[in-house]
């Protein structure tokens, strides 16, 4: 006697797929990635000066002059933090590209605090909003890296009937 055994149609068939999770520090290094980019196209201190007129070295020496400008640490800066939120899991990335922002974020305001304090004005009337947006994504992109990129691995079921 043959025994055939027929498929039931009322038997669900389970496959699994892994499903997309977006972690909170995808979305902080993303924010601040923006943030800084953003920070490029503004002012950052008081009489129009814009990014790419302060010199690199400015840094380093409140006299400066000449090129490059401060965009040749914020470019592959803002790099870096892009790069940190597609790969998953590279936190350090994203804490070194934070805390190296935060650190020429900080070079700036100190070397223009001592420029202001030579010509007797106000630091605080000679900052614009895009430094407090550096500042910001600075630390954002700093806090990135201690957050987790995605979220634990979920399966999702499919029933196919």
């Amino acid at each position: 006697m043959a025994v055939s055994r027929v498929p039931h149609r009322n038997v669900p068939v389970h496959r699994s797929r892994p499903a997309i999770s977006v972690g909170p520090g995808l979305v902080v290094d993303t924010a601040a990635t923006i943030g800084l980019v953003v920070s490029m196209f503004m002012l950052w201190r008081a009489v129009g000066v814009h990014t790419r007129e302060v010199p690199a070295s400015f840094l380093w020496d409140k006299d400066a002059t000449g090129d490059p400008s401060l965009l040749i640490f914020l470019i592959p800066l803002a790099a870096l933090l892009c790069i940190g939120s597609l790969m998953r899991g590279d936190a350090a990335l994203r804490l070194f590209a934070g805390f190296l922002t935060m650190v020429v974020v900080g070079l700036f305001a100190y070397q223009l605090h001592e420029l202001t304090d030579a010509f007797g004005t106000s630091f605080g009337d000679a900052l614009d909003p895009g430094f407090y947006v550096a500042g910001i994504a600075a630390i954002a992109g700093f806090v990135s890296g201690f957050l987790p990129t995605a979220l634990a691995s979920r399966r999702v079921d499919d029933d196919v009937a």
